[in-house]
């Protein structure tokens, strides 16, 4: 066998043995919201050094003797669905307005403090229409992969989806660079058998050989039964992710802003201790701006502009506000009831054990969409 043709064998047994490890470690740890953490570094480098290794010994036991073609193609197919998989479930959360959604807090912080991922999603998430457009491409390059005689197509689409990703991770600091890298190296594994083929038609100007595809079963029924599992896993992945992004949008409240939803400028607020009074009224520690955003989350501003992050309930039927200081004080409680008459609020209750006292107005050039 020719000098290239082994290194060509190595490079697929080791793409073979990595590639299948990589996809279920990202599906039992991708949930976690953000990657690039220690694990990420010791996994990857690891898992690349295993599958190598065990490729050099597959090399001396069959003596690289096989093409393994049946094997490259299920190797594809498994690729294949996997990242259409994957995107699906990005390019349904930006459709919906769910991975950029805008943060009032994060539009009301200074550029040089969002640092550079929330400069990079403040951006992002301030067009819903430019991120529905990303979302929709990555929708079709998913949908394009799950069927063959669109899978170059679509692995083109992908590659140049996920090039501009991994471009905006890397330059803005976007911790899911190992999740966005793979991702990118596997759409580019899915055009080498295509690269003749492709350099045949954009470089030389000639015509494209029909790709052939190896005879995964002989007889008829594991055909039936291959085509019927086809078909399910197709609309399971079309289906699912849009169900669990719906879901998630359901559960997380996105889109349903609370009646106090917005920036409000504090007019005025008094305590009934002296103490707390002083607190409340100080440069680092005081109420200049209260943020009510989404997911139940509130943010207290100082005149110094730090920071008090709170959870948040409101009742409407009651008219109460519950407010649990999550930072920095994590004893904090405030429970108050509240007026609200057109774009003022008035806020009265508890601060734990003092009466508190609030009236504000709402700013809404903040109310970007």
């Amino acid at each position: 066998m020719p000098f290239t043709n082994r290194i060509t064998d190595l490079f697929f047994k080791t793409i073979c043995l990595l590639f299948p490890a990589a996809m279920v470690y990202i599906i039992l740890t991708d949930g976690d919201g953000c990657g690039d953490l220690p694990r990420d570094f010791r996994f990857y480098p690891i898992a690349s050094s295993i599958a190598f290794g065990l490729a050099i010994v597959w090399c001396f036991i069959d003596k690289q003797k096989f093409p393994y073609k049946k094997l490259g193609y299920w190797l594809q197919i498994l690729t294949r669905y996997f990242l259409a998989y994957i995107i699906m479930q990005y390019g349904a959360a930006k459709v919906v307005d769910m991975q950029f959604s805008s943060s009032i807090n994060g539009l009301d912080t200074k550029v040089i403090d969002l640092g550079p991922m929330g400069l990079a999603w403040a951006f992002f998430g301030f067009s819903f229409k430019y991120e529905f457009f990303i979302g929709c491409f990555q929708i079709i390059a998913a949908i394009l992969l799950l069927y063959r005689r669109t899978a170059t197509l679509g692995a083109v689409l992908m590659v140049t989806i996920m090039a501009n990703i991994v471009f905006v991770n890397f330059s803005f600091d976007v911790c899911v660079k190992f999740f966005s890298c793979t991702y990118l190296v596997m759409a580019l594994y899915l055009l080498v058998d295509d690269a003749r083929r492709l350099s045949d038609f954009f470089i030389f100007n000639r015509v494209a050989q029909a790709r052939t595809y190896p005879e995964l079963f002989a007889k008829n029924l594991f055909k039936k039964i291959f085509t019927i599992l086809g078909i399910l896993a197709f609309l399971g992945i079309i289906v699912y992710p849009v169900y669990d992004t719906y879901r998630s949008k359901v559960k997380y409240k996105i889109g349903q802003h609370t009646v106090v939803y917005g920036l409000w400028t504090v007019d005025s607020v008094h305590a009934s201790s002296a103490p707390l009074n002083e607190k409340l009224n100080a440069d680092s520690s005081g109420w200049k701006r209260i943020i009510f955003g989404d997911y139940d989350n509130v943010v207290v501003k100082s005149w110094k502009n730090t920071r008090g992050s709170f959870n948040y309930a409101v009742d409407t039927a009651k008219h109460t506000i519950g407010m649990k200081q999550v930072f920095p004080d994590t004893t904090v409680v405030i429970k108050m009831n509240y007026h609200l008459n057109k774009d003022t609020l008035i806020l009265n209750g508890t601060y734990n054990t003092d009466t508190i006292f609030a009236k504000m107005r709402l700013q809404r050039r903040y109310f970007i969409r």
